[in-house]
Parts: structure tokens; sequence; C-alpha cells
């Protein structure tokens, strides 16, 4: 089931970017906007016309499909503690739209994200859809590298209430509110599983452009738009993780978030068949 927001698009783009000045991500030169130049670890924003900064503003919250959370916050600690193959500390609750999602955010290779009726969750470099996690997920011993925060303040002008709560130690049994900052990254997770949009890279001009757009999200130097132009793509969505092919197939690719001088993977046939019904299962939509 798809929630819809309690905002409407209008008053969320104000909200938003009166939150993005508040935060100076967002200023205003000779009358225009343009975003920070630095947002985090040395990612860029862009500096330039006024009009791909609101191109930008303007897609954002259609950019979002909610998907419901658990009804109850006893409910989620319930599934965690009954139902969860994985250590209990391992696990955030996260407060959102007025429903529950237990998040694990360990790094960029050992990820989930549980709701009412579906998760997602890494697994071969892949971001991956089901019922519930397989119980046999390997933990990646890696730094957790910090993310950058721009889906955590898109979330905030949806639910300016949201709400992070963690177990106090290894051996407690109740979940208590935490602060947010110190859950941004575990925010972030749960809204790239809401975010679902596409970038065309079937053009010189939309391989440029949409580069630019896409830096806001992940370290520079991904070049998802490049890949899908050798991938023979038309447009692709890295954070579901997924490319729109020519021949009018959506198949999944790997990446590997903690390199992007790694180059992004699409699979070969077999495995292509073996996940297809792990893949986010929402219509697609993008202008051509």
């Amino acid at each position: 089931m798809q929630i819809a927001p309690a905002i409407s698009k209008d008053t969320y783009e104000i909200d938003l970017v009166k939150h993005l000045l508040d935060i100076r991500f967002l200023r205003i030169a000779d009358n225009k906007f343009v975003t920070a130049r630095s947002i985090a670890d040395g990612t860029l924003g862009f500096e330039t016309e006024d009009s791909l900064c609101k191109e930008w503003l303007n897609s954002v919250y259609d950019s979002y499909s909610f998907y419901d959370g658990f009804d109850t916050f006893e409910d989620c600690q319930r599934f965690i503690f009954n139902e969860s193959h994985y250590p209990n500390h391992y696990f955030r609750i996260i407060k959102f739209l007025n429903m529950y999602y237990a998040v694990i955010y360990e790094n960029t290779q050992f990820q989930q994200v549980i709701g009412k009726d579906i998760c997602y969750y890494n697994k071969n470099n892949l971001f991956l859809v089901g019922h519930r996690p397989p119980s046999n997920l390997t933990y990646k011993d890696r730094v957790a590298l910090p993310v950058i925060p721009l889906i955590y303040h898109e979330l905030y002008a949806f639910d300016p209430e949201i709400t992070t709560y963690h177990l106090p130690d290894a051996m407690a049994t109740q979940f208590v509110e935490c602060p947010v900052h110190d859950t941004i990254s575990y925010i972030v997770l749960l809204g790239v599983t809401f975010k679902d949009i596409w970038y065309l890279c079937n053009t010189p001009h939309t391989i440029a452009h949409n580069r630019a757009l896409l830096n806001l999200y992940f370290t520079e130097g991904h070049g998802f738009t490049l890949f899908g132009k050798y991938s023979k793509a038309i447009a692709v969505n890295p954070f579901q993780r997924l490319i729109s092919l020519t021949n009018g197939r959506i198949e999944h690719f790997q990446m590997n978030i903690d390199d992007y001088r790694t180059p992004q993977r699409l699979l070969p046939y077999r495995e292509m068949r073996r996940f297809h019904e792990n893949m986010r299962h929402r219509p697609v939509h993008f202008e051509e």
C-alpha cells in the first residue's frame, strides 16, 4: 500500500525551500537560487543557473513513493525481538508519517529497511526488495562512511516530527528515543527506499544535465548517466539501482557505493532472472 503524504506539493516545496535556506544548503545570489558549494566530504553542489536549481526543487516531491511501515511502535519492536534473524542492537526504529520502520545501517554493504509488508536489503552490491530479509545475509566488516544528508532534509520537509529510537546497549529490552543527528545515516537509508526517480541518459545533454543533479546525492564521480549511456540505456534510477534499457527491459545493476572508481555492472542473464522477483514493483515514469 502506498501512503499519500498529508502535505500538498505546493506546501511541501515552500517548506523544503525554507528549511534548506535555514540550514544554508540553499542560498540566494543575485536573486537566484544556488546550492551550497560544499555538501559533505568534498561532494559539491551546483553553482549554476536558477532554472536547474528550481527544476531539482520541483522534482523532489514527486520523487518519493512511500510504503507502509509498522502500525505501532510495539509492532516494530516485536518484529525486531521475535522475528528478525539479526542482533537487536543493530536496529534503529524510525517513526515517519506516523509509521514505524526497522532499519539496519552497519555500513554500505550491510543494510536493511523493514516495513509492514515489504523490506529492502543489500546483497551482492544490489539493493533488493522482499517481504522479509533472508536469514543468511553476511555481515561485512567495513567502515561506515558518512552519508550525504540531503535525503534526510527532504524527509524532514514531509514530517518535521521524524523520530528515532535505539537500544541503549546490546542487552537492553526496550527501544528508547535517541538524538536524530546520531542516526542521520539510518534516516537517509530509509529515504533511499522511498526515493524513486529516473534520470535520462540518452543524449549528451541529459548525461551532463542529470549528472549535476545526481552529484547532490552521491559522491561526485559515480558517473551513473555515463554508465547508462554505455549500457545502451534510456534512463537510470540509482536509488533503486535499476536501469531502463532501450529494448524495454528494466534490470538491476550492481554498485559499490564505497568506491566510485569501481564501475557499475549489469547482471549476467542468469543472475538477472534469479533476482527478477526482488525488483521494486512501482511503475516507471520518465519523460523522453
